[in-house]
């Protein structure tokens, strides 16, 4: 393998060029496969909250296949794909209730519970609730898995994730494809273009 000198990386247009640039014909393609590959970001590229929710679905959803498929060491990943997931469930409980000014996954749950008493006459699925509280018991707050830290608002400080958890990655994944499968109402996207394969078992 050839070895990659610092004048590769530290490159006049890696430096300087701006990074978020005014769309340009140079920008313009077919389609997404055709190229240029970018982001567009803002205007009518704006998501919906349901969209939004997707997006981060399906990046946690790449990021656990590329464990399994052994391109990265699972433990080098772990914060990552659960905030990308738990950020995709909360983003999805928001495009359900309507947009409330809290992280607060158990809160969410209740609210999305409240909803579904007014609107269709019976609570939610207790699994659906059991599983959004489960999460929010190690990440109340959206913190824990960006920062390894919840804050406490008792003693004003932040807490480490207390104890060691285990989580088995295909459980993990089954789990959340069945929870947000249950709250979207659809198969999410990914998983029809690129269709899981599980063990009989999830250990």
């Amino acid at each position: 393998m050839e070895k990659i000198m610092l004048s590769d990386i530290f490159t006049d247009e890696a430096m300087h060029r701006p990074i978020f640039e005014e769309p340009s014909d140079a920008s313009v393609r077919e389609d997404p496969w055709s190229g240029p590959q970018g982001f567009m970001i803002g205007g009518m590229s704006l998501p919906t909250l349901n969209e939004l929710s997707q997006q981060y679905f399906d990046a946690a959803h790449l990021l656990i296949e590329s464990i399994k498929n052994q391109a990265w060491e699972d433990y080098k990943l772990v914060n990552p794909a659960l905030f990308l997931y738990r950020h995709a469930l909360e983003l999805m409980v928001k495009s359900l209730i309507g947009k409330v000014k809290t992280h607060d996954l158990s809160k969410l749950a209740d609210e999305l519970n409240s909803l579904a008493v007014t609107k269709g006459g019976a609570a939610a699925p207790s699994w659906i609730i059991k599983r959004l509280k489960e999460i929010a018991l190690i990440d109340p707050g959206a913190t824990a898995f960006r920062y390894a830290e919840n804050y406490n608002n008792k003693q004003k400080r932040d807490i480490p994730v207390d104890g060691e958890i285990y989580i088995n990655l295909n459980h993990l994944q089954r789990a959340m494809l069945t929870l947000y499968t249950a709250l979207s109402g659809n198969l999410p996207p990914i998983a029809e273009m690129h269709p899981l394969q599980f063990p009989l078992s999830d250990t």
